[in-house]
């Protein structure tokens, strides 16, 4: 049976593991998650401007 200190010893190394991952989550996947996000949005608008302006084409297609 392990005695009280083998486990806080135990906890604090858990502890500053998960600090650590958390600490390269932040600083490394966070930026590559933020420049998809990015790339994302400027598709959408992209996609969204070319059926606006094919909705204004049709649009003015049958008024004529």
């Amino acid at each position: 049976m392990a005695s009280q200190s083998e486990k806080i010893n135990k906890l604090e190394k858990d502890i500053l593991l998960i600090k650590k991952d958390i600490e390269i989550i932040k600083t490394n996947h966070l930026k590559h998650i933020e420049t998809d996000l990015s790339m994302i949005k400027k598709v959408m608008w992209s996609v969204g401007f070319l059926v606006f302006s094919n909705l204004l084409a049709i649009i003015i297609s049958i008024t004529y």
